[in-house]
């Protein structure tokens, strides 16, 4: 990912702040996996001292931890986060192939056999193995209640379960964004068609029209509700593609601006100004229902401000110092690598957490019970990284055990046995 993020035109002295910026772009998917795995395992059940958004209670008498802990409630927001990054580095090979040739030279075959050998493998596993620790936990304990059924199964495998309010929050919570993302992922053709039609600006301004569209038809009209502020569904038309696109559409015009060099003209301070006022305003749009139009859209422009602060190079004094990355970066980083994995394994350790730790009377010890859950999970999850994840981060290479399954999976999408293409696909980042 790394190598594949550097900007055109690099020379030898401008190459750590191009590693900054990637190493930047690592340590927000971190801290977009943490604020996803804190809301689960703490925002989701403290009180706080603010008026009530769906999902989390509102103490009118609240004590001291409620106002300390109150930002873990907006925790479910690192999936907005995650959608703004997913846009940026899944079109930035595309934009710098048009900064190089003048078009997107898209080859969908490529792009899907890269994407689905990336992705699909965890979450196949993830998505069984879930499925067969609900069925022999469901009777005689309350981690999560009823087992899934077997429609549960197929529709989160097919990744279908989106589509359904009835299969929507299934299996675990979080999984529906793992639709809505394969679902940006099967819209990218036409939005690259759209790109070169009518340019990228004018293309992004109207699917962000038609998308503030489609969310006002579906809350008046048909009763769809916001994701994760609502306390009740349905939520599918709100989890489509439709509605939720502009937070992707701003990260992929985020990878335009960083390709073209554009990034080095601006200061970090306003645009984090930009970023801090935007979230303001879409977390006031919480407020007010007639305003969840908005919401989503608001908190990707956020979330792209905020994206744009931190691919904006920093002075050589700064990247030239030993002290520009501290250890706690460094860990961030680090959690960006495993981010996925935490994504899809985090829940299972709350619902495991959850039954005795509501057992504990005092608010303060059940706070750090929940942060002793979250630190042991970490550990277990980059070892589920390494088994499940990590083997299928590149193509493999000839004559490896997976290569045959790899060819056989570019061949069901087209590719020829003897293409390149099925090699070459390495440098495609998540």
């Amino acid at each position: 990912m790394t190598a594949s993020a550097r900007p055109l035109g690099d020379t030898p002295a401008s190459k750590p702040a191009a590693r900054i910026r990637l190493d930047s772009i690592d340590a927000l998917r971190g801290t977009a996996a943490l604020m996803v795995a804190g809301y689960h395992i703490w925002g989701h059940y403290g009180v706080y001292p603010f008026p009530s958004l769906g999902v989390v209670p509102w103490a009118h008498s609240a004590g001291l931890l409620a106002y300390i802990t109150s930002p873990l409630r907006w925790g479910y927001l690192g999936v907005g986060l995650f959608l703004v990054l997913s846009g940026f580095c899944i079109h930035l090979p595309f934009a710098r192939k048009r900064q190089e040739v003048g078009g997107y030279a898209f080859d969908w075959r490529k792009f899907y056999l890269r994407r689905l050998w990336r992705l699909y493998p965890a979450y196949a596993a993830s998505v069984v193995g879930t499925y067969l620790l609900l069925l022999l936990t469901a009777h005689g304990t309350d981690f999560v209640g009823a087992a899934p059924s077997i429609g549960d199964l197929l529709a989160h495998l097919t990744l279908t379960h989106g589509y359904f309010d009835r299969y929507f929050y299934g299996i675990v919570n979080v999984y529906w964004s793992l639709a809505l993302e394969f679902e940006l992922y099967l819209a990218y053709p036409i939005f690259l068609y759209l790109f070169r039609r009518a340019g990228l600006g004018k293309a992004i301004f109207y699917l962000t029209v038609f998308s503030l569209a489609w969310r006002y038809a579906s809350l008046n009209f048909f009763g769809s509700q916001l994701i994760s502020v609502a306390w009740t569904g349905p939520y599918a038309m709100m989890g489509f593609v439709f509605a939720r696109m502009p937070e992707w559409l701003f990260g992929a015009w985020l990878a335009e601006w960083f390709v073209t060099g554009a990034n080095k003209n601006w200061k970090r301070f306003p645009l984090a100004m930009g970023a801090a006022i935007t979230l303001f305003a879409a977390i006031l749009s919480t407020l007010v229902q007639p305003l969840w139009v908005l919401t989503d859209p608001l908190f990707g422009l956020g979330f792209a401000f905020m994206i744009a602060a931190a691919i904006v190079p920093k002075p050589a004094r700064v990247v030239n110092s030993k002290s520009s990355y501290s250890k706690f970066y460094r860990w961030l980083v680090w959690m960006g690598t495993i981010s996925y994995s935490v994504y899809l394994f985090h829940m299972q350790f709350s619902w495991f957490a959850n039954p005795w730790i509501r057992e504990v009377q005092s608010p303060v010890l059940q706070f750090a019970l929940r942060t002793v859950v979250l630190a042991i999970s970490i550990p277990i999850i980059a070892f589920i990284f390494r088994l499940v994840e990590a083997p299928f981060l590149s193509a493999p290479q000839a004559g490896t055990k997976l290569f045959m399954l790899y060819q056989r999976l570019g061949r069901l999408l087209g590719i020829k046995s003897d293409s390149p293409l099925v090699i070459q696909l390495e440098s495609a980042p998540l």
